[in-house]
Formats: C-alpha cells, sequence, structure tokens
C-alpha cells in the first residue's frame, strides 16, 4: 500500500436523535395575498414550529454594526453594515435551547451549518470575539430581497471583523475558515439533540474490502469553474450505511475535514436525489448521481485532498455542485431525523471509525 496512506486519520459515524417535528422540504417563498414573503422555519427541540416572516423579523429587537469575515483563503470578505435578529431571539421563539443541544442553520440550496449552545447565548468571553450571532436582513442598507444573499447567518463583533482565530476560539471543532459559518439564504433553524451510545472501529484496509464502485465524477464551482470530470473509486454510502445494525429511517450526515470545514446531506442526497449541471455547466433540477467515499483518483491514491474524500459519480458525465464535495475526510455523523408522530423511544446510535492505516483491521464495540 502506498506509504501516503499511513497518516493516522479516523472516519467517525454516529448517531443523534432530533426531538421534534421531521424535516420539511426547504421552502423560501410563501406567497401572502398577491406578492410573495420571504420567511424562517424555526424547529424547536420540543417539536414546537414556528415560521418567522421578514415583517415579523424586522418587528422584533434588532441588531447593527459593522462586521466582515476570513474566508478560506485568508481573505476579508463581506464588509458592511448588517442589521438583522438575533439567533437566540429567533430560538426562544420555540422554546429555547437547552444543554446538549446544538443549533442547525440551513440554507435554501440545502448548505448548512452546525454550532453548539454557547455561539447562539455567547457568556462575555466568547461574545467579546464573535460579538451576537444574527439573521441579517439587511446589508448596507439594503433590505432583502434587494439584499441578494437573503437572510443571513452573520457574526457582529466589536471589532468588525470575524476572523478564523475568532471562529477557532468560538466553536467546536474548529472551523477551516470564518466565512463558511456565515450562511446565505437561511430558511430553516433546527434545534437538535445529541445521543451517542456505541462505537465501531475498523481500518482503512477494510474499508478496501467493502464492495467499491468506479466512476466518473466532476463539480461547478461557484465561480462557474467546472473541476474534471475524474475517474474515482471508492465505497458508495449506500454500502458504507450497511455496516451499521440500524441506520434510521431519516437522517442528515455532517462531514467534518481535517481542518475542521464541515459539509451537511440529507437522506436524499445521500440516495442520489439532487440538482446538478449539465457537463458544459446549465443547470439540472434532477441529476443521476452515486455518492461515495472516494479513495482513489484516476486508479491513484488521492494526494490533494485525500486520503478520503466525498465525491459525486454521474453514469450520464453531469456536474454536481462544489460545495457538496469534502476533503480530506476525517468524521462523519448521522443525525436522526423524527417526526412529530413518531415514537422516539430508545435510539440505538452507533460510530464507526474508519483508520488509515497499514494495520491489519480491527472490529470493536464500545459503549459509551
Amino acid at each position: 500500500m502506498n506509504s501516503s496512506l499511513t497518516k493516522p486519520v479516523t472516519i467517525l459515524i454516529g448517531a443523534l436523535l432530533i426531538s421534534g417535528a421531521a424535516i420539511a422540504a426547504l421552502i423560501f417563498l410563501q406567497p401572502t395575498d398577491s406578492s410573495p414573503e420571504y420567511y424562517v422555519e424555526v424547529v424547536g427541540g420540543n417539536g414546537v414550529s414556528q415560521n418567522v416572516t421578514l415583517t415579523e423579523m424586522m418587528l422584533m429587537d434588532s441588531v447593527s454594526g459593522n462586521s466582515s469575515y476570513e474566508n478560506t483563503y485568508g481573505n476579508v470578505r463581506g464588509i458592511g453594515v448588517y442589521k438583522g435578529v438575533k439567533v437566540s431571539d429567533l430560538v426562544n421563539l420555540v422554546g429555547g435551547m437547552d444543554e446538549g443541544y446544538v443549533v442547525r442553520i440551513v440554507a435554501e440550496d440545502g448548505y448548512s451549518q452546525t454550532f453548539e449552545k454557547s455561539k447562539v447565548y455567547p457568556n462575555l468571553t466568547i461574545w467579546n470575539l464573535q460579538g451576537d450571532m444574527i439573521l441579517a436582513y439587511e446589508y448596507d442598507g439594503l433590505t432583502v430581497p434587494e439584499y441578494e444573499d437573503g437572510v443571513r447567518l452573520a457574526f457582529i463583533p466589536e471589532d468588525g471583523y470575524y476572523s478564523t482565530a475568532d471562529a477557532n476560539a468560538t466553536t467546536e471543532p474548529d472551523p477551516s475558515a470564518a466565512g463558511p459559518q456565515w450562511v446565505s439564504n437561511v430558511v430553516r433553524i433546527e434545534i437538535l439533540k445529541n445521543l451517542y451510545n456505541s462505537t465501531y472501529s475498523v481500518s482503512e484496509t477494510t474499508l478496501r474490502t467493502l464492495s467499491s464502485i468506479t466512476g466518473e465524477g466532476g463539480y461547478k464551482k461557484k465561480s462557474g469553474d467546472i473541476i474534471g470530470p475524474f475517474n474515482f473509486t471508492g465505497v458508495a454510502f449506500s454500502v458504507l450505511l450497511q455496516q451499521f445494525t440500524a441506520v434510521p429511517d431519516d437522517y442528515v450526515l455532517i462531514v467534518r475535514s481535517s481542518d475542521g470545514y464541515t459539509s451537511e446531506y440529507t437522506k436524499a442526497v445521500v440516495e442520489g436525489e439532487l440538482s446538478g449541471y449539465t457537463p458544459s455547466g446549465d443547470p439540472l433540477d434532477s441529476i443521476n448521481s452515486t455518492m461515495i467515499i472516494a479513495y482513489e483518483q484516476n486508479g491513484n491514491p488521492i494526494v490533494d485532498g485525500g486520503p478520503l474524500m466525498i465525491a459525486f459519480l454521474n453514469e450520464d458525465g453531469n456536474l454536481t455542485d462544489g460545495f457538496r464535495w469534502a476533503k480530506d475526510v476525517v468524521s462523519i455523523t448521522i443525525l436522526e431525523l423524527s417526526g412529530s408522530a413518531s415514537m422516539l423511544g430508545n435510539v440505538t446510535s452507533s460510530h464507526l471509525e474508519l483508520w488509515i492505516s497499514t494495520d491489519e483491521y480491527f472490529l470493536q464495540k464500545e459503549s459509551l
């Protein structure tokens, strides 16, 4: 085996329980009379759900201030004056957050970021670094829909700059950069509860013994640049999830990279239901796609972005969005979603650890 695969990277797959309503289709516009009205759906951990319209947000206590953020490349972006409502005030509308819960901010296109309670209700130490966590509906005097980023998650520190150092000091695990936390076009806020029960461990050698799939995949960046397609080999998630004794009926996957960057995938996306682009970059409402955890690119171990990568194979040569691809993957977490009519009971959660190693594989289960 290539020596580049010997560094100790771990894939963790775990399950969590969301107490409350099942995830619904993401809806950003709801007609009221003859004109559309923007709203954000807020779903509490207690099952309470409330749609908060832009008009209602603008009647709530507001926060405004100069801010900006550091992007993945170390550049300062988003400089301007933001105005909006505290995320904590929106969460309070559905019962607030207890300890052990996290908040998930979901965008119109499915992009999302998850934060601990301490980000939503910061103490003085955290507040001095990140400021208030808000949903901004106004930027430099432009209000949604004229503000094209839509209702946007933003942080308003007193010094007007939310740096990656600020993000790392206030977020667990450390993110790759501050910028990805600024979610645009927010349509949903969810309160989730974590329940971990057991751990499964298996080496990367065993990952390669699972049924593999090889095919072409490529993506289109927000800039419009097309990357690939390249030939990838790996394990389809439909096969990977079979390693669990119990997979939730509905779930979201949280994928973390070695630099702390997170990507999230609904069950529909994992099963190949997503939009994309033609090989020339024209948008398509639906494409045929297989989500895999890839360990080879063009027949060789993945060096740039590896040794493990989330990739999407497309038999017809179509492309996916670039934000759906994740490099240097070190952990995957399953979030179990349960509907308001479901009998929650006791949920058996699990982790699957895949070690990048030349050692013989092992499989173990631990109670936490």
